[in-house]
């Protein structure tokens, strides 16, 4: 795969534009293999009002204000409580694959990928033709300059993990603490190895994940819902994921035994649950 850096998890981990667009284009662009699919799960997510882009514009991540910030990164493995990352494996018609909804948003120019580095600001901007082609994922282009992708190439069976970036801060202007999801990235398991495949924005993605209702047994997360959103789950951070990284620092790099990173992960997430329960206190103040 062209340009794309294999990751081997486990013991030896890896090494390593600002609103969405204000519409999608929602002529059919994901064919399955015999016709085209006149209404999928993607397309209704994708189909956004100018009143939803208000609303969720005002929820996206703001750090002018931040004096204190830290950059988590975390791998997703297809584990329970993950569902919202993994399932349907193929787009119903009532609910979207994250992966395919991605490829769906990128085809259309909607939203731009990032190429793959540790750092994901960092990676050259692209386009989303560029994207596809990065991720060798094989397409057809239309006049308009939409990309049309048959659904049996879109290898959402062969995503094991996600990549997320996450950025604690503390706010003076609003004397709170918050915990925001920055970045996402699909990784793929092909031939015994990981490939990385790009970088999404989460603020560029946000408002169509809202859209898309997840998989996830919300009841068994917190009783007041019994049921949400994929933008719910990903920014309420109702995941499960394992700490590989802290700013620039691999850990895998300054703990090779598997032992040594394991008390490091443990340690860091209590420090992070130790400031958690700061920024808990500093609201409470307010």
């Amino acid at each position: 795969m062209k340009s794309i850096i294999s990751l081997m998890f486990g013991g030896l981990l890896i090494t390593g534009s600002l609103f969405a667009q204000n519409y999608a284009n929602n002529r059919p662009r994901i064919l399955d293999e015999v016709s085209v699919v006149t209404s999928t799960s993607e397309d209704m997510a994708t189909d956004i009002s100018t009143r939803e882009l208000s609303v969720m514009e005002n929820s996206m991540n703001d750090y002018s204000s931040s004096i204190w910030s830290r950059e988590i990164y975390r791998q997703i493995s297809d584990v329970e409580g993950n569902e919202t990352f993994f399932y349907p494996q193929t787009s119903t018609e009532q609910r979207a694959n994250l992966f395919s909804l991605l490829v769906n948003l990128l085809s259309t120019n909607t939203i731009n990928g990032y190429k793959y580095e540790a750092q994901p600001e960092l990676g050259v901007k692209l386009t989303g033709k560029e994207t596809l082609e990065e991720a060798a994922i094989p397409f057809m282009e239309a006049s308009d300059k939409t990309l049309n992708v048959k659904r049996e190439d879109i290898p959402s069976d062969k995503i094991t993990h996600y990549l997320v970036k996450e950025r604690w801060y503390f706010d003076a202007k609003t004397s709170k603490g918050d915990v925001r999801v920055t970045h996402i990235c699909p990784v793929l398991f092909e031939k015994g190895k990981y490939f990385p495949l790009f970088w999404v924005r989460f603020d560029d993605v946000s408002v169509y994940l809202a859209r898309a209702v997840s998989p996830v047994g919300v009841a068994n997360v917190t009783p007041v819902l019994t049921n949400t959103s994929m933008f719910d789950i990903i920014r309420n951070r109702w995941y499960r994921g394992c700490i590989y990284q802290v700013g620039m620092r691999q850990l895998s790099a300054h703990f090779p035994e598997m032992k040594d990173l394991i008390n490091e992960r443990k340690r860091i997430e209590n420090e992070l649950d130790y400031i958690q329960s700061k920024f808990y206190a500093a609201e409470r103040r307010r």
